[in-house]
């Protein structure tokens, strides 16, 4: 009983870590897009990064509020507006080098 136990506290505890390394987007990791969009209003400057909820396409941004950094030294050029979306949000966009 208590192997069993402890068996299923070690499977929880891996399938926690694999969710939220599959969840998290490293500073600069875009998943080979050359350009990321993100709204307006989430967008923050932080210094080296800029942090908002980048996403490779206007339709995802729209629809996703989970906020991730890009390094400025991966921009090549923005961020500059780029439309607005039907939920009212406008949206930035910058292009990645």
């Amino acid at each position: 009983m208590k192997r069993s136990i402890g068996m299923a506290a070690i499977a929880m505890a891996a399938w926690m870590l694999a969710s939220c390394a599959s969840v998290q987007t490293a500073v600069g990791d875009t998943g080979g897009s050359s350009t990321q969009y993100c709204w307006k209003e989430s967008f923050v400057d932080e210094g080296a990064n800029l942090r908002c909820n980048w996403v490779a396409s206007r339709k995802e941004a729209c629809e996703t509020t989970y906020r991730t950094a890009l390094a400025k030294s991966a921009i090549a050029s923005g961020p500059e507006a780029a439309g607005r979306c039907n939920n009212g949000q406008w949206l930035v966009q910058v292009t990645l080098k």
